[in-house]
């Protein structure tokens, strides 16, 4: 059996050597001895933060804290040592996120989201996003500017940043930053969204991902505050009206469509959230991701719809699960359930069968445990539904 890879939330620092190419072209030896002389600059300094060197890549180096505080002091030490060597000039993202241990090699949002960071600052800058901003704000030695909500783009996550201000850092000019910053919901009336079905470009029979991810998409967008949302039944009864023909009858303001196309163990997805008031896209992005990640694809989506428009989840949520395999059986059961206009028993049984599997995959996938609880529920028999659920919330209690 294959062993599982280890996650866990650590404080991602991602830096790179500005010029490094053009520096190799014109001299691969005075390249090669500026990485020597990074190296024995940042090591040490990971090592005095209480950080760890993960490795090298082309230029660039990995490492991760377990604060990220201690990130950013090392961060700050660095530039600051480096500033009077006009040939080194280095930039700086820090984010805190999931990261992925698998043979000695990190990987994962954390570290996708550091390295963005990185390309965005300015030479001798540090970015750093607002999941790291929020542990220094209580800290003397700190100070920042926000650049607003930025829409990484070619990673589907919309990201608050925030440049480090001090006098051996440079400063960032805010009005490079405005084509990327998204314009969030501002006014005073209660947001409206519908979410229409990503489109699939991939084989038909994987048309579940792209109706399975909309579903919870809405799950996730309507249980998160003050915000209204077009039920997904409400949605595929109109048809193939067009979005701004939906938004009119759903009478909503918002519309958020997609393309999802699965190309063997690659997804490549698209967003794009229009504001029928305002007649703009307010946010669009197309990128790629493993999979393996298909689990945190839905995670980033709603997070960056809820950042959009303005609106808190009432409650912090949680990636359900790791495990992509069970996912993808959640999402056939709940296609293969709710997709359908009748329901017969056969269907129920095969959408039982696929929960089924999904947790005998993932225990702790509590949503396929509610899911399996409402199909007992719905084919008669309650006591078994009832056992479910009360089990369910006894475990998501333990969870938290």
């Amino acid at each position: 059996m294959p062993k599982t890879p280890k996650r866990k939330s650590a404080a991602v620092m991602f830096t790179d050597i500005a010029g490094y190419t053009e520096a190799m072209s014109k001299s691969e030896q005075k390249a090669l001895e500026m990485l020597r002389r990074k190296r024995k600059i940042i090591r040490p300094l990971i090592d005095e933060h209480k950080g760890v060197y993960v490795k090298e890549i082309g230029d660039g180096t990995l490492s991760y804290f377990e604060s990220g505080y201690d990130a950013s002091k090392c961060a700050v030490q660095l530039q600051k040592d480096l500033k009077d060597d006009r040939e080194l000039n280095l930039r700086v993202g820090i984010h805190i996120g999931d990261i992925i241990f698998e043979d000695e090699d990190v990987y994962g949002e954390g570290v996708n989201v550091a390295s963005r960071l990185e390309s965005m600052a300015p030479v001798g800058g540090v970015f750093v996003s607002n999941h790291v901003y929020d542990e220094l704000i209580n800290k003397e030695d700190f100070e920042g500017v926000s650049l607003g909500l930025q829409s990484l783009k070619g990673l589907g996550r919309l990201i608050e940043v925030y440049a480090l201000i001090d006098e051996d850092l440079i400063a960032p000019n805010p009005t490079d930053y405005q084509e990327s910053q998204v314009q969030v919901h501002s006014d005073d009336e209660v947001p409206s969204v519908a979410i229409i079905p990503f489109r699939n470009k991939g084989k038909e029979e994987e048309e579940f991902y792209a109706y399975g991810i909309c579903s919870e998409l809405i799950s996730d967008v309507s249980s998160a505050g003050l915000i209204r949302v077009a039920s997904l039944e409400k949605i595929l009864e109109l048809g193939e009206l067009s979005s701004s023909e939906k938004a009119e009858r759903l009478n909503v303001r918002y519309i958020t469509t997609g393309m999802l196309w699965k190309m063997g163990e690659m997804f490549q997805l698209s967003v794009e959230l229009y504001d029928t008031k305002d007649k703009k896209v307010v946010w669009s992005d197309r990128w790629q991701e493993k999979w393996d990640n298909l689990p945190t694809i839905k995670g980033s989506l709603s997070d960056g719809l809820l950042k959009a428009l303005d609106t808190k989840p009432i409650i912090e949520r949680r990636i359900e699960t790791n495990n992509a395999e069970a996912y993808e059986y959640y999402l056939k059961a709940v296609y293969k359930y709710k997709h359908r206009h009748r329901q017969t028993l056969e269907d129920i049984e095969i959408s039982k069968g696929l929960l089924k599997k999904a947790i005998n995959l993932d225990n702790n996938l509590i949503m396929a445990k509610i899911e399996l609880g409402w199909y007992y529920w719905e084919s008669g028999d309650l006591k078994v539904a009832s056992k479910i659920h009360q089990e369910s919330f006894k475990q998501a209690q333990k969870l938290k």
